[in-house]
C-alpha cells in the first residue's frame, strides 16, 4: 500500500469559490482514476496558525498504481488547470 499525502498553501486572494471548484474537480479525478483505492481531502479547519490551506491523502495498492496516477492525463490536467493557478506552495510525502 502506498499513501500519498499533499499539503497545499494557496496564493493570497484565493476565494472560497475557487477552493470549492478544486474540491469538486478532485472528486471528479478520484471518480475517473481507478488506481486510487481511497482518497480524503479538505480545507484546513484553522485550529492552529501555520497550517497549510488544503490537504489530500490518497492510497494506492502499490507503486505502479501511484505511478499510473501521476502520469495519467486527467491528473496532469487537474494539476495544471486547477491546482497550479492557486498554489503558493506544496509539500508531499509518499509512505
Amino acid at each position: 500500500m502506498v499513501t500519498h499525502t499533499v499539503v497545499f498553501t494557496w496564493i493570497s486572494g484565493t476565494t472560497a469559490e475557487q477552493v470549492d471548484h478544486l474540491r469538486q474537480a478532485l472528486d471528479q479525478v478520484a471518480a475517473e482514476l481507478s488506481d486510487i483505492v481511497t482518497i480524503l481531502h479538505g480545507a484546513d479547519l484553522r485550529f492552529r496558525d501555520g497550517n497549510g490551506d488544503y490537504a489530500l491523502v490518497a492510497t494506492f495498492a502499490d507503486r505502479a498504481g501511484w505511478d499510473a496516477y501521476q502520469a495519467h492525463p486527467v491528473h496532469k490536467a487537474f494539476v495544471r488547470d486547477v491546482v497550479t493557478p492557486l498554489q503558493a506552495s506544496r509539500v508531499a510525502i509518499q509512505f
